[in-house]
């Protein structure tokens, strides 16, 4: 009698651990699964962001060509504004 409660103590046990391991494994996979989806999502990020990274390549680019145009813009400017002061202090 006392064999067959150690044995049904021990089905228990076994049952009680196979339960609380399956609840694991359940656990597990559905985190598994979000980060799967959140792999995705951030690959589908990657891609998005490399598109951008070329298209503002070519944007600093043209803002590299177009800082050149400005710097000489400015030193004619400046040679102007030097030449109408000194023009203005000779008119006083």
């Amino acid at each position: 009698m006392l064999q067959w409660a150690i044995v049904a103590i021990l089905i228990y046990v076994i049952y009680y651990l196979i339960q609380k391991y399956e609840k694991r494994i359940e656990t597990l996979t559905k985190l598994v699964e979000l980060n799967r989806e959140q792999i995705e999502s951030n690959r589908e990020n990657i891609q998005t962001n490399k598109d951008g990274i070329e298209e503002n390549r070519s944007k600093i680019t043209t803002n590299k060509s177009n800082i050149t145009k400005n710097k000489t813009g400015i030193t004619k400017n400046k040679k102007a504004l030097e030449l109408n002061q000194s023009a203005l202090e000779q008119m006083k």
